[in-house]
C-alpha cells in the first residue's frame, strides 16, 4: 500500500468521525441542557452575542449547525415549530456527518 494514499484517506476519515463525535455530543448536551434548565440556553445565546464582532463570526462559522439550534430556540416561534426544527437542524447535522464519514 502506498504510503501517500494511506494518509491521504485515513486523516480526513479521523478528521470527519471527530467532527461526527464532537456534535452527537454538542447536540446531547443541546437536549439536555434543554430538558434540565433551558434558561442556560439564553445564557449561551447572549454569551455568543456579547463576543466581539470577529470571535461571533468564528464561533457561528465553527459550531454553524449549534448556534442554528439556539437561533431557533431564541426565535419567538411557537413551541411546536422551535422543536420541529430542531429535530430538522439535529438531523441534518447528522445525516451531513455521516456522508463524510462514510466516504
Amino acid at each position: 500500500m502506498n504510503e501517500s494514499t494511506f494518509w491521504s484517506a485515513t486523516i480526513p476519515r479521523l478528521m470527519s468521525t471527530y467532527a461526527v463525535v464532537i456534535f452527537v455530543i454538542l447536540w446531547v448536551g443541546f437536549a439536555v441542557i434543554l430538558t434540565v434548565n433551558p434558561g442556560w440556553l439564553d445564557q449561551v445565546w447572549d454569551r455568543v452575542q456579547a463576543l466581539p464582532t470577529l470571535v461571533e463570526i468564528i464561533v457561528w462559522v465553527l459550531f454553524l449547525p449549534i448556534m442554528i439550534g439556539l437561533w431557533i430556540w431564541q426565535s419567538s416561534w411557537p413551541v411546536f415549530a422551535r422543536l420541529l426544527g430542531l429535530a430538522g437542524i439535529v438531523g441534518w447535522t447528522l445525516v451531513a456527518a455521516y456522508n463524510f464519514v462514510r466516504y
